[in-house]
């Protein structure tokens, strides 16, 4: 299997171990990828709020060198890609490039190569991205119980827990900081009190809101899947707290 990786802009430029993680990960479960240098910003949706036209000339030129299916490491880039992408095909009635979210694509390729693991036992609270359940009408899950990062972190050998604030918005686009900084505490503290050694995300936005306000760490989808399927632990930014609470398999 074979596919465009389209890592955009806040993981390149803040969470580089969340790039070596996600490239680990395609590796070992036999994907092959390759990037495009030239793309360029998918501009997100407070981008698309200013100027909509703006957006999707931006995500035209996008369209033109990501033509093949595109694998993305954050739900706001995969919103944004798929979205202006759908708008964009049909102005010129030909077939947009797939766009597929990393959680999905781990999930199958899971089912199909069914990799030997290496630890489990960890209870990790999914933060489920709004930008990933209620995107146009285009969910790949179900926005009301929702299934999917859940179904990778028991395949993974990790424990899923369910909490009170599972289901709400950690406040990343809220523009008020003071009402999006309550919304990602009152987020952080509920899956702290649920039991969770950590919280699992898959937007790089979520990561942003929710690391300065949680006191258990806030880690991508990405490291949990590269440290289980044999990953370095230190290149792939696993913390020690965490790896001492794993069982090995």
């Amino acid at each position: 299997m074979s596919l465009t990786l389209y890592l955009g802009c806040v993981i390149r430029t803040v969470h580089p171990e969340v790039e070596k993680a996600v490239k680990e990960t395609l590796s070992r479960i036999g994907v092959s990828f390759v990037e495009q240098p030239e793309a360029s910003c998918c501009a997100p949706c407070w981008f698309f709020s200013l100027s909509r036209e703006a957006w999707l000339r931006l995500n035209e030129r996008n369209m033109r060198l990501l033509n093949s299916t595109v694998v993305t490491a954050c739900d706001d880039c995969f919103a944004s890609l798929s979205d202006a992408f759908t708008i964009l095909a049909e102005r010129k009635s030909v077939k947009p490039p797939e766009v597929k979210p990393f959680q999905a694509l781990l999930l199958e390729r899971l089912r199909e190569v069914k990799p030997r693991l290496g630890f489990t036992g960890l209870r990790c609270a999914v933060q489920h991205s709004c930008r990933f359940l209620r995107s146009s009408g285009r969910s790949l899950d179900n926005p009301e119980d929702p299934k999917i990062v859940k179904s990778v972190l028991e395949m993974l050998g990790f424990l899923p827990v369910s909490y009170e604030r599972e289901l709400d918005c950690c406040g990343g686009f809220v523009s008020d900081e003071k009402i999006s900084g309550e919304m990602a505490r009152l987020k952080a503290g509920s899956a702290e009190e649920a039991g969770a050694d950590c919280i699992v995300a898959t937007c790089s936005h979520c990561m942003l809101r929710l690391n300065p306000v949680s006191r258990i760490p806030v880690l991508h989808l990405a490291q949990l899947s590269a440290f289980s399927l044999g990953s370095d632990p230190v290149q792939i930014g696993f913390p020690e707290t965490l790896r001492r609470r794993m069982v090995k398999r």
